[in-house]
């Protein structure tokens, strides 16, 4: 009986967390800005929050009216060091650029989208900022234009991880958004809670430990034994979505003729969600809520911690708390993933191509000039050169976070960057990713439905979001 009672106590608590984290989209995904957690739980419970009918006013920098005004759109404030570097750089674009952030990345599509066809409107975007889970809705389209066009070569990408050329690609391979950022995937580890419930802060073993999906199962269970509960591995099973959905799949969402399909990855992270609800094996939580939030920093004795959280470069330097820093280490998913990035793109009817071509080449091709977008806000950027620069000259970027021992963080990411495969990215992906799917797994996982009626549900959710997707 207690135990029937509990499940369905937990089983109450994440379809909780889940509707009221249901519309927030990578809310860091692309964060570098000294994004940190307390942001985004401002930016979830704004875009999910209690008035669903109250959209934030745009915020807009500069003069739209202004004759020579060029207009760049984004969803946070992300840009404004860029628009520094840039000013420094081109003095003459003080005056002339105009910065409008939407308020939160899931108005973003719904404002740009009304002004696309619209060239005559005073805020069209002579530039748009893209996050990877709408950049191929975009690309695809004739809303861009490509990099060719704006005089930017391939000589001048080459030094692109490639993932983010192909992100930023359309089904021709015409490049037309360009990103400066790079986000390869990693698992962090809090060290004191390693040594102390692992038994190590050997990176080389801790690799082992989280090597396959056996193994950190294996380590849940030892974890929440040795604690009584109070600490876990994991916060939750939310936190392993992008592991799966973007390192595991081999399957897109829908095939050649738009029938939606599951691929067998995606099964599996369901049954492995279930496992770890069942077996009481995290907390439950859902990423950027509260509660997740204040795992990081737990002691597990007085209050409840969890030992890993999933991550990627801006993650690493924005998002973790005091609690981690000197206090991290590095390793592996047991597969390679990415989290986020943010592409350049200039539309088909920018006002000035030769600004767009400034902008776009020194923020996404410059290796100097990326170089000193790491120094000014840590970001990992997208340029093989500049980051083989960065390590080997040990520059310190504008972040004084640091890991456990002697890992560096650009040197740990530089490698991992040349393995990420983006070949399923749709145009898609933002809303099965973010909501459809994670509320397909959460009924799995707390016994809210069977897997098949789970799976039926998500496609319908599938077809009904999107009717030129098929269910068979």
């Amino acid at each position: 009986v207690f135990k029937k009672e509990e499940n369905e106590m937990k089983k109450r608590k994440v379809l909780a967390m889940l509707l009221a984290f249901a519309m927030t989209f990578s809310l860091a995904a692309c964060g570098s800005s000294g994004g940190n957690d307390d942001q985004a739980n401002s930016d979830a419970n704004t875009e999910s929050g209690s008035d669903e009918d109250a959209i934030p006013d745009n915020e807009i920098t500069g003069d739209p009216s202004a004759k020579d005004a060029f207009v760049v759109w984004a969803w946070n404030t992300d840009f404004t060091t860029l628009q520094d570097l840039l000013v420094e750089k081109y003095p003459d674009l003080k005056d002339r650029l105009v910065f409008v952030n939407c308020g939160g990345s899931s108005y973003y599509q719904d404002k740009i989208d009304a002004l696309l066809d619209d060239p005559s409107n005073e805020l069209y975007p002579d530039m748009m900022l893209l996050e990877v889970g709408y950049v191929q809705k975009y690309v695809q389209s004739d809303y861009l234009m490509s990099l060719k066009d704006l005089g930017i070569t391939d000589a001048d990408t080459a030094d692109q991880f490639s993932y983010n050329i192909e992100l930023g690609s359309d089904k021709d391979g015409v490049q037309k958004a360009s990103f400066w950022q790079a986000t390869p995937g990693c698992i962090q580890i809090r060290a004191d809670l390693a040594e102390k419930y692992l038994g190590t802060t050997d990176q080389a073993e801790l690799e082992k430990t989280f090597s396959s999906w056996d193994s950190i199962l294996e380590a849940a269970r030892k974890v929440n034994d040795a604690s009584g509960g109070k600490v876990k591995l994991f916060s939750g099973y939310d936190d392993l979505k992008y592991i799966f959905l973007n390192g595991a799949r081999t399957v897109g969402w829908y095939d050649d003729n738009d029938v939606i399909q599951m691929d067998p990855a995606m099964e599996e992270y369901m049954e492995y969600s279930k496992t770890l609800y069942d077996e009481d094996l995290t907390f439950n939580t859902t990423m950027w809520g509260t509660d997740w939030a204040a795992l990081k920093d737990g002691d597990g004795e007085k209050s409840e911690a969890c030992i890993a959280f999933a991550g990627c470069p801006w993650y690493t330097y924005w998002s973790l708390t005091d609690t981690w820093d000197k206090n991290t280490i590095l390793v592996d998913a047991p597969v390679q993933f990415y989290w986020g990035g943010t592409g350049l793109a200039a539309t088909a009817k920018c006002a000035d191509t030769d600004v767009a071509a400034e902008i776009i080449k020194s923020c996404t091709c410059d290796k100097d000039f990326m170089t000193s977008i790491y120094e000014a806000n840590g970001d990992f950027v997208n340029n093989q050169k500049a980051i083989s620069d960065i390590v080997a000259n040990n520059l310190k970027g504008a972040s004084t976070f640091s890991l456990y021992g002697d890992q560096n963080i650009p040197e740990f990411f530089s490698t991992r960057g040349q393995n990420v495969d983006v070949s399923l990215v749709t145009a898609e992906d933002m809303t099965i990713n973010e909501t459809l799917f994670p509320a397909a797994v959460t009924a799995y996982a707390t016994g809210e439905s069977d897997k098949d009626t789970a799976i039926k549900d998500f496609k319908a959710a599938v077809h009904d979001t999107y009717s030129y997707l098929k269910v068979e």
